[in-house]
């Protein structure tokens, strides 16, 4: 009866230890799609305190009427575990504008090895600025996680259909922003109704931002 006792509590901490251990294998564990559509901070009824929360986050340090307006975007907060540290990953998002048609475009976020250890990770990728305001809203997307080149898990939208679906054809990262160029030029500026600060007008035309954000 001892000896029972004994290998089941081996047992248990065997499974205690693989479950402080973690998965042995990078996995997609959440996609969500943050979206800012006003650069006005909602009411401080409890009803809308989550996206007043987040309009303040997203907004913190834009001064001027044109600074927030270009928070105005789309965010994909990415979460993932990272189970494989030793070796480099890729996360890589295609997606569709509202201007962008059949033409689905590409940005990804590069992660070296080795790391320090397992763990769970936070990317973001941002739509935001007067050139996501003319190429318009992300309509479709999905999200790759690759570790050593191989493709470990993906995630996409409700709305999303391969380029081999619907007959379209996928740019690249290092060509994205010639297709935007190519793109803005059959589009009209907008219309700015307060002046510019030199800082606005130093703006560069870029590819959408991915950012780390740590675990």
């Amino acid at each position: 009866m001892r000896t029972l006792q004994l290998s089941i509590l081996a047992a248990i901490g065997s499974l205690a230890l693989v479950s402080c251990q973690g998965p042995d294998k990078s996995y997609i564990s959440n996609v969500a799609d943050v979206p800012l559509k006003s650069s006005a901070l909602p009411s401080t009824s409890w009803e809308v305190s989550p996206l007043r929360s987040n309009a303040t986050y997203l907004m913190y340090d834009a001064r001027t009427r044109s600074q927030r307006a270009g928070r105005v975007g789309d965010y994909y907060y990415v979460r993932w575990y990272d189970a494989e540290p030793d070796k480099p990953v890729r996360l890589v998002m295609r997606y569709t504008q509202a201007r962008t048609g059949s033409t689905v475009l590409t940005s990804e976020y590069v992660l070296a090895a080795p790391r320090a250890s397992k763990g769970a990770q936070t990317h973001r990728f941002v739509f935001n600025g007067s050139v996501r305001k003319r190429m318009g809203d992300v309509l479709s997307w999905r999200i790759d996680l690759y570790v050593d080149g191989e493709l470990r898990d993906s995630r996409q939208s409700y709305l999303w259909q391969e380029p081999e679906v619907t007959g379209g054809t996928v740019v690249p990262t290092k060509l994205v922003n010639d297709v935007v160029e190519q793109t803005l030029r059959t589009v009209p500026e907008p219309e700015e109704s307060e002046s510019t600060s030199v800082e606005d007008e130093n703006e560069t035309l870029a590819a959408p931002g991915v950012e780390s954000l740590g675990v």
